[in-house]
């Protein structure tokens, strides 16, 4: 994921927490709330959290910065949750290069191909959620569209940070939703 899976600490914003941006608490943010559920089912889970900005911020360039992400590699997940493309910038979006791209990701992840992948688009619409799309009708893997929840004000953070771009992630509210669509297509795997 990306900063509302987890962001570190950047008081020049008015961020101080190292958790999901703009949650109230670790407690709430969508990958916390997600392993809660997860533990009621399978108590001894235990979980990676990858965080990709860097990747989507240079995705043309994606296959230069996978080794960043070997510790999540080596963890050899059971599932994998795809959480991003918000950092992916909008203009001069290349669709064919970030289909490929992401597509080397999902296999660096997941290099023996066991691990049940699940892709979500964008809290914000993207253009490149087709693309997320398209890679998961093609793979046969389950994906959520989250464009809907971006549009909605309620989901947002909306008047609890001076900073609007902290403002603009999702709340508790608009955590939750992501946790609960997530959860639905996880809870049919395990």
């Amino acid at each position: 994921g990306n900063s509302i899976t987890r962001h570190g600490i950047l008081p020049e914003i008015g961020w101080y927490w190292d958790w999901g941006m703009a949650a109230s608490a670790l407690e709430n943010d969508y990958v916390h709330l997600l392993v809660d559920k997860i533990n009621m089912i399978e108590p001894d889970t235990s979980f990676c959290v990858c965080q990709v900005a860097k990747w989507e911020c240079e995705y043309k360039n994606g296959s230069e910065y996978l080794q960043a992400y070997k510790s999540a590699r080596d963890f050899e997940a059971d599932v994998i949750v795809f959480r991003m493309i918000e950092n992916c910038p909008h203009q001069d979006f290349d669709k064919y290069t970030f289909y490929r791209e992401y597509q080397n990701l999902i296999d660096y992840l997941n290099p023996t191909g066991k691990a049940k992948i699940i892709l979500t688009t964008g809290f914000w619409k993207h253009p490149g959620d087709d693309t997320i799309i398209r890679i998961a009708k093609e793979r046969e893997y389950p994906y959520i569209y989250l464009g809907e929840l971006g549009e909605d004000d309620k989901m947002k953070a909306i008047g609890l940070f001076e900073h609007t771009g902290i403002a603009n992630h999702p709340g508790d509210l608009g955590m939750k939703h992501i946790a609960e669509l997530i959860w639905k297509k996880i809870k049919k795997i395990i």
